[in-house]
């Protein structure tokens, strides 16, 4: 049996449609708080590095650690319900590595621009890819927000950091759009057998 397949519905949008829909839908606002929430992007903020000897340092019960810091563009991954002031439920706040498109050089991969093009349409599980913004005074270009590159910090700390001036915090639907990447990327699974592909002359 032939299963039925519905010809591809293609239609072309207009040019003034989708400028309305940008401004209905501006994928940034600017905010000014200690109040934290999931897309909140903190720039320059503070995070730190343990020694590579800590593990020994720690078997040899050494009271003492130097740790480097280092100041990266982050964006908030935690979910904005678990961060209401008052009644937060977490001790850290977890974020992920928003890096400047003009930062990503080669020999990184992403310095190319088929595979930015596979970030942007969502074929590189680890990557997403977030718009420029135009906003007066926070024009920023596109950024890659890196899933392997995961920190926590403490609550406090970062309201702290997000009240010391204005930041950028990413809008719904791209707020969601970006919690979803994120989700989709912990949950792959591995199969030990896979499904052969699908190539050469059908049979």
């Amino acid at each position: 049996m032939t299963p039925f397949r519905r010809p591809p519905i293609t239609r072309e949008v207009p040019t003034a449609v989708m400028a309305a829909n940008a401004a209905n839908y501006p994928w940034f606002g600017v905010v000014e708080s200690d109040e934290i929430e999931q897309g909140d992007i903190l720039e320059g903020c503070p995070v730190f590095f343990p020694p590579k000897d800590l593990a020994i340092t720690a078997v040899n019960k050494q009271s003492q650690a130097t740790f480097r810091s280092e100041e990266l563009d982050l964006v908030v991954m935690s979910q904005s319900c678990d961060l209401v002031k008052g009644r937060t439920t977490l001790d850290d706040v977890l974020l992920c590595v928003a890096w400047k498109r003009s930062e990503l050089t080669p020999p990184n991969q992403l310095a190319r621009n088929d595979v930015m093009e596979d970030a942007r349409k969502g074929r590189l599980p680890g990557y997403h890819v977030l718009a420029a913004s135009n906003i007066p005074g926070f024009e920023r270009e596109v950024r890659v927000v890196d899933f392997r590159r995961v920190h926590s910090l403490p609550v406090p700390f970062v309201r702290e950091k997000a009240a010391r001036g204005k930041h950028l915090r990413l809008l719904p639907p791209y707020r969601e759009h970006l919690s979803q990447s994120f989700a989709r990327f912990f949950m792959r699974v591995g199969l030990p057998i896979d499904i052969p592909a699908f190539t050469g002359k059908k049979k």
